[in-house]
């Protein structure tokens, strides 16, 4: 009697399916000839998105696989210096027709690339990435900033900046105004002086406290 256990297949005791390895190619593939001669093909190919200015010369042909073959047509494009047009074509065995697999561009040894791709990360300023990964955190931005040194400075209280124009000496009037600012600004320096004593002051005060 056959071991039940062994023979049945069950979803704990899977039957896993075999593949063959890989296919690895040996030899380098031949060029065909019918594809390698198809020109008109692949030129009619590239004219369906270039205009006919654009498509230059056969540059030649490179077999990539069996009845596989890409046909290379220099490219004047205008910013595409030292690009080149590309033009795969392929059939299947015994058959004499010819598909386009595919088409489009690609530089060559000398192409005018764009500069290497800089992330924004090490882009952007050392502020700009503690901000945003703040707003990010779903902190505070603000105190973000003034926790890593990019605090907003405290600003001395600067005298006003008075006009150089000659005030106007008609009836008068330009001497009061000129007495009235020059008031105002005494009065504001005089209030400023008072609140840096009173501020002083008070600091004076908690220092004696504490040494007590």
């Amino acid at each position: 009697m056959p071991n039940v256990a062994e023979d049945t297949v069950s979803i704990a005791n899977p039957v896993q399916p075999t593949f063959g390895p890989p296919r690895v190619i040996t030899r380098k593939p031949r060029v065909d000839a019918v594809l390698a001669e198809a020109v008109d093909i692949a030129r009619a190919a590239l004219q369906e998105f270039a205009d006919d200015a654009e498509i230059g010369e056969h540059l030649g042909t490179v077999a990539d696989d069996e009845r596989v073959v890409t046909h290379r047509f220099t490219a004047y494009v205008a910013g595409y210096r030292g690009w080149y047009f590309f033009v795969t074509l392929a059939r299947a065995p015994r058959s004499k027709v010819i598909t386009v697999s595919e088409t489009g561009m690609l530089p060559g040894e000398d192409a005018l690339l764009a500069p290497k791709w800089v992330p924004w990360r090490d882009r952007a300023s050392e502020e700009e990435r503690i901000r945003l990964d703040a707003i990010a955190a779903g902190e505070d931005p603000a105190k973000a900033l003034e926790a890593a040194g990019y605090g907003p400075e405290v600003i001395e209280e600067e005298e006003p900046v008075v006009s150089a124009e000659k005030p106007s000496t008609k009836d008068g009037s330009g001497k009061k105004q000129a007495r009235r600012d020059a008031k105002r600004r005494r009065a504001r320096q005089q209030a400023h002086r008072k609140k840096r004593q009173k501020k002083s002051a008070g600091s004076a005060t908690k220092t004696k406290s504490s040494g007590r």
